[in-house]
């Protein structure tokens, strides 16, 4: 567990998760969800008690961040499935709207750069975001992310497509 300052003066705790806050993940994975421009799946998934075992079955990271005591995002480090590509962790961050551009996304990723320099066989941070989430770009651009590829028209939102960029980073 760890404490970041925000633009705002407020304090920010970040954590690892446990099975006791699967409730509360699936409501900010349906919040953000139901936004359509963040992320790809219109839905949470029901099991992220299984689905918290499981990253954590796998090497990888699952983290909340909390503010006054309220969850308001939520991370994931995810190693690759097979013996191919479990050198890549695959990375998943959301914020509720309302928390979003003072920082949180920062610290949460301050939380897991510090965690995947430490993990032995760990080589490669890979994430894709939708084209139009500026702010998230410009998130991984600080922490020396690179993008890797552009798939065009990937998604159409609401009639509009949209580009998913594909972003790497090498630990290595």
């Amino acid at each position: 567990m760890k404490q970041y300052l925000l633009k705002s003066g407020q304090k920010v705790t970040v954590r690892e998760a446990n099975e006791d806050d699967a409730g509360v993940i699936k409501k900010i994975v349906n919040n953000v969800a139901s936004e359509k421009y963040y992320v790809v799946p219109e839905r949470s998934r029901e099991d992220w008690d299984e689905a918290i075992r499981e990253i954590r079955n796998r090497k990888g990271l699952i983290i909340v961040a909390q503010v006054y005591g309220k969850t308001v995002g939520m991370a994931h480090l995810v190693r690759g499935k097979f013996t191919k590509n479990e050198h890549v962790g695959f990375l998943g961050i959301l914020v509720l709207k309302g928390f979003r551009r003072i920082s949180i996304g920062e610290a949460m990723m301050n939380y897991i750069m510090e965690w995947a320099q430490k993990q032995d066989g760990l080589e490669k941070i890979s994430l894709t975001v939708f084209s139009t989430n500026k702010a998230a770009i410009n998130l991984y651009r600080k922490f020396g992310f690179a993008i890797e590829g552009i798939s065009k028209k990937q998604y159409k939102v609401e009639g509009k497509y949209i580009d998913e960029i594909t972003m790497g980073k090498f630990l290595t």
